[in-house]
């Protein structure tokens, strides 16, 4: 397709100014739709691997850590690749982003089963593990780059982060209602529940995977800002790629947007991999109501997605990181006090503060989303060049293993306290550790969100100055008729002089010589 063409597609589409179609914005989150498939593993492997085939919870932490974190290291190579394959003729044909769906959907089908079939030696549990987590970063990385790439539009961006969580929360609904019905039908002590559960989440998720590569699309290639790939040694590559995943970090904005990041992510980490063992071991209720309160959560958190989508267009996402934020500190409150009382009719109390719950991580969610589709245009003009890829690889390499290495402590934690597997009664001390785990600390984390969220500079009015001036770069403008307040906000969000930016910088290859 000749560049006219391209150029044409993509303003139909959703380029500068330009309303995406509503099937394309449906589309897009297919991808969280298809999270079918890892919210049950979020939910219940760690349930079922210690429950029903009794293997010890350090065992299963270590297991969970480790496959991650190798993972997790090949998260920067992926994003690398990416923003590199338009040199290919295979990235030239089906797209620089959509080339790693092409190779990835099918192997995730395929190992993703594996670690449900019950009866299997542990180490194999393990290897199926490590390539399922091998194999997933290469889909999430690529479809972060994807909301910067479909439209430079920030209300346009809004939308599909809002879309995305719209299908995260359907997913949930339908990965919870659907195991509990299967607990009904089959049992919910039944190993064979699980596997049930495993096959047509497995199925729907690649399904699911399919529509989202048939509706998404990559902004057209503009040859500047391709990233040269000229023949060096392996090495050099591989110093490379790691001087890129640390340029991204050196930035500014993204190293004070990380920091009230990973504050939502770890929070929500430690809620999760705990959440089954707090209702089944300190709340005393079933795996059922598990599924249930966790449905009904999800469900809610689509009607305060359309609130919080709301707020940001009034605002901006820290204000509403921050509301959603002081929200789940409230809730958190509120569940510690249901565990230490017990009130009766507890099973309905705990669906409401799931419902409450999700209006707080509705807001820090979508408010951090949002405000990562900003980074790569602070990033082009320092680099003058789009990297889309290589900060979706480090966010994701970055968030993998701070998620392991918590899952591997709470894990130690609860082995310390006396934790036993296969057990459907816990210590004393396992208990007050699950209370403390899923209440304070999150508390404490969210505390430190909306310190940081203070710190980060990257807005909406901010954002808009950076699109400006990059439009006036590409068009030839010279960097020495820059206005003084767009400089100030350059240097602001990019914490480097004016004068260093638009690629006269080593942020990007450290075997660059500067330009003068």
């Amino acid at each position: 397709m000749s560049k006219e063409k391209k150029n044409t597609q993509y303003l139909s589409t959703g380029g500068e100014g330009v309303k995406i179609p509503l099937w394309r914005k449906i589309g897009f989150s297919a991808f969280q739709l298809s999270n079918v498939m890892i919210t049950l593993v979020t939910t219940w492997l760690m349930y079922y691997y210690t429950t029903f085939l009794k293997i010890p919870i350090v065992v299963v932490t270590l297991m969970f850590t480790s496959a991650k974190i190798i993972g997790a290291v090949l998260t920067p190579i992926y994003g690398y690749i990416s923003d590199r394959l338009y040199q290919t003729k295979f990235g030239r044909k089906h797209g620089r982003r959509k080339s790693m769906f092409l190779i990835g959907i099918p192997l995730k089908s395929l190992t993703y089963i594996f670690m449900w079939i019950p009866g299997m030696p542990q180490p194999l549990y393990f290897i199926f593990f490590l390539l399922y987590f091998l194999i997933t970063p290469m889909l999430s990385t690529s479809q972060l780059t994807l909301t910067s790439e479909m439209s430079e539009d920030s209300d346009q961006r809004a939308q599909l982060v809002g879309f995305n969580q719209a299908g995260a929360a359907t997913s949930g609904i339908f990965a919870s209602l659907f195991i509990a019905w299967i607990f009904k039908i089959c049992g919910q002590n039944n190993v064979n529940s699980f596997v049930i559960a495993a096959v047509v989440y497995d199925i729907v998720g690649t399904l699911m995977l399919i529509l989202f590569y048939n509706s998404v699309y990559e902004r057209p290639v503009d040859e500047s800002t391709v990233l040269e790939q000229n023949k060096i040694s392996l090495w050099k590559r591989l110093v490379n790629i790691f001087w890129n995943f640390i340029s991204a970090i050196r930035i500014k904005s993204y190293w004070t947007y990380l920091l009230m990041w990973q504050c939502e992510e770890l929070f929500r980490t430690i809620r999760g991999d705990i959440n089954t063992y707090f209702i089944i071991f300190v709340l005393l209720l079933s795996p059922t109501e598990v599924a249930v309160s966790t449905s009904v959560g999800y469900f809610f958190g689509i009607i305060f997605l359309v609130f919080f989508m709301w707020l940001q267009a009034k605002t901006n996402g820290m204000f509403s990181y921050r509301v959603g934020a002081w929200g789940a500190i409230v809730v958190f409150i509120g569940i510690f006090m249901l565990a230490v009382l017990k009130p009766a009719h507890l099973n309905m109390w705990w669906i409401i503060a799931m419902v409450a719950l999700n209006f707080g991580i509705t807001g820090v969610v979508n408010s951090s989303q949002y405000i990562f589709t900003f980074l790569p245009d602070v990033d082009e003009i320092v680099t003058a060049k789009r990297r889309e890829g290589e900060y979706a690889g480090v966010n994701t390499t970055i968030d993998t293993i701070l998620d392991s290495l918590f899952t591997l402590i709470i894990g130690i934690i609860l082995q310390m306290t006396g934790f036993k597997a296969g057990t459907k009664v816990q210590t004393p001390t396992t208990v007050k550790a699950l209370l403390i785990l899923y209440c304070i600390v999150p508390i404490v984390l969210l505390l430190l969100g909306i310190a940081f969220s203070y710190i980060c500079k990257l807005n909406v009015e901010n954002h808009k100055i950076i699109l400006q001036e990059i439009k006036r770069l590409r068009n030839g403008g010279a960097k020495k008729d820059v206005t003084p307040n767009t400089k100030a906000v350059v240097e602001n969000l990019t914490g480097m002089p004016y004068e260093r930016c638009w690629g006269n910088n080593k942020v990007m290859d450290i075997t660059r010589s500067i330009k003068k």
